[in-house]
């Protein structure tokens, strides 16, 4: 099996490589810089920008695409990275005859954000790939120390039944890889994984 990340130098995009090296799949990450703490022998390169697929030279066939790409933090950004990187990285399926798409969209979170994500999962659902939607919450973990910040407040909250703090419970990032994985490997039947299975 051989899996291209499309904005894999990131925070999930290096967990779920690891995640994925240690069940000998081959991996490939797309990005417009290269990650120098990812290793050749886990994943290779290739330089690129998802909104200029012309000038994408991919060379290998890949079974699964993993679309990582997204933003929570900058509001002007909603349109182009949380719905327009995911026309671009159906196209690029379409491209290169990759069947399967895996999504990295939200649970939770503020209003504009998760209806920029749930655009997001419609473009996927309308592109006839097989697909699989992934729903997270927040997600922590040792590379990225300042996601511990908000882990024990929005916990503490879920607990109390409040339905905003439930929808963005927070998972380790290493879990929600495993998750994936595990679905990939397992070739469910599955389209959408919820907090509910990572947990």
């Amino acid at each position: 099996m051989n899996i291209l990340i499309i904005g894999g130098n990131g925070f999930v995009g290096q967990s779920l490589i690891k995640e994925l090296t240690k069940c000998k799949i081959e991996v490939s990450y797309l990005s417009r810089t290269q990650n120098h703490s990812i290793s050749k022998d886990e994943a290779t390169w290739i330089q690129g920008d998802i909104f200029d697929l012309n000038n994408i030279m991919i060379k290998e066939s890949y079974d699964i695409v993993i679309h990582l790409i997204g933003t929570i933090k900058n509001k002007n950004l909603y349109s182009k990275l949380n719905i327009e990187s995911v026309a671009q990285s159906i196209k690029l399926c379409h491209k290169h005859d990759i069947n399967r798409l895996v999504y990295f969209s939200a649970n939770g979170g503020f209003k504009r954000y998760i209806e920029s994500k749930r655009n997001g999962e419609r473009l996927v659902k309308d592109s006839k790939l097989d697909y699989l939607i992934v729903r997270p919450g927040l997600m922590y973990g040792k590379d990225r120390l300042t996601s511990y910040f908000n882990v024990l407040p929005i916990k503490f909250f879920s607990k109390l039944g409040i339905t905003f703090f439930k929808k963005v419970y927070p998972l380790p990032v290493e879990k929600v890889a495993e998750s994936v994985v595990k679905a990939i490997l397992d070739n469910t039947d599955s389209t959408i994984i919820e907090i509910i299975d990572m947990k």
